[in-house]
């Protein structure tokens, strides 16, 4: 019995680490409900007037690391209220072009579609958008300032804006190992003056107050200076939101924007105009999400609920995904030596308590046959 149990904790542990179950059935969902910001938000901007296009600056779908498929996506997009969405999967643009195709297939009178790439490495995470072709120029695990200064470049020469993302999420501390999430990132100042054309200043619940406030103080010395000599050397720079969706979940934030004509190509002027604002709800919508479980789930939840009791022995802190095939921090691993001494010990006691009561029961059983073998007309 001890043994058995060694040789299960033996497995056990290796498979917590390797077995990735998806626990909800994602692909069975479907989104026949919708929401309506409109109805008690206003633009955070309040002299930003009247608006017809709801933008969602940044969503993930199947192609990169998202749950969604593209078809679904778009779906998802329309029932949280949003008119328009820039579709930005990790590394490529396929993502965004399939999605654009079914938008425009069956939802043309309902919702644009504008393909990009979010462009991710261990330094920074960029959405390229209104793109058609992945920009994989300086792509690597660490680009160089000059690799993200020449992709930057191949965006505009593509005809396509550039936005950095979630600049919090990005300089968070990861939790042990003590480093930024993603290592080194540009000042919001170096990134301005390498040419991108603006920052995603809620992602999800965040706000990034900060980086508001600065790219305030360059609109409005950018619009100070227009006014002054009809030119700038400081272009305004985008206010963008997004929701960054990998799995169904709550919308806090939708960009806004007053066009003249419901098409990629006027969405586009107005967001290559910085003439954008946003709504901004930091409880969600409380839309109704509620997927599935998996049969796949079902079926290996009792191996794996097992593997996560042998996987306390431990803590495991990974580094941040590169989006390469590596990490960008060396894992750390804590052995809880403790907890392991005191599962020994319970275990040693549980099998000697075993073999005590099953020899008590044996000597039990054995005088009980005995005594009946000696009295046989004992009733």
């Amino acid at each position: 019995m001890s043994i058995f149990l060694a040789v299960l904790a033996v497995l056990m542990i290796p498979l917590n680490n390797a077995v990735d179950i998806e626990t909800y059935n994602f692909k069975a969902m479907t989104f026949n409900w919708s929401t309506n910001p409109r109805a008690h938000l206003v633009p955070f901007d309040p002299s930003f007037g009247d608006y017809n296009v709801l933008l969602d600056g940044h969503a993930h779908t199947t192609v990169s690391d998202g749950r969604l498929t593209p078809e679904q996506l778009v779906e998802y997009s329309i029932a949280q209220g949003f008119n328009a969405v820039i579709v930005t999967d990790h590394n490529t643009v396929r993502g965004g072009l399939q999605a654009e195709r079914y938008a425009m297939s069956k939802y043309s009178d309902k919702i644009v579609v504008i393909p990009g790439m979010e462009y991710s490495n261990c330094r920074i995470h960029m959405n390229f958008i209104n793109i058609n072709t992945t920009v994989s120029v300086g792509n690597k695990e660490f680009p160089t300032d000059q690799d993200m200064q020449r992709a930057i470049d191949r965006v505009h020469e593509l005809g396509g804006l550039v936005i950095v993302n979630h600049i919090p999420w990005s300089n968070h501390t990861l939790e042990r190992l003590n480093t930024p999430r993603l290592v080194n990132h540009p000042s919001v100042e170096s990134l301005i003056s390498w040419g991108v054309d603006g920052f995603e200043i809620v992602n999800q619940a965040t706000f990034d107050l900060p980086t508001y406030q600065r790219l305030l103080a360059h609109n409005i010395i950018s619009i100070q200076k227009s006014n002054l000599t009809r030119t700038t050397d400081k272009p305004p720079l985008i206010i963008m939101t997004g929701s960054d969706v990998h799995t169904p979940n709550t919308a806090f934030a939708w960009t806004v924007l007053r066009t003249n004509e419901f098409t990629k190509q006027s969405i586009m002027d107005e967001v290559r105009n910085a003439r954008t604002s946003f709504l901004f709800d930091p409880t969600g919508n409380q839309a109704n999400i509620m997927p599935g479980y998996s049969s796949k789930y079902l079926a290996l939840s009792p191996l794996s609920e097992l593997a996560e009791y042998f996987g306390s022995f431990y803590d495991r802190y990974h580094g941040q995904y590169s989006f390469h095939g590596t990490r960008c921090q060396r894992d750390v691993v804590d052995f809880h030596g403790r907890s392991i001494g005191f599962f020994v010990l319970y275990l040693v006691t549980g099998v000697l308590l075993f073999e005590a009561i099953y020899r008590v029961f044996g000597l039990v059983t054995r005088f009980a046959k005995q005594r009946l073998h000696r009295n046989p007309h004992v009733e």
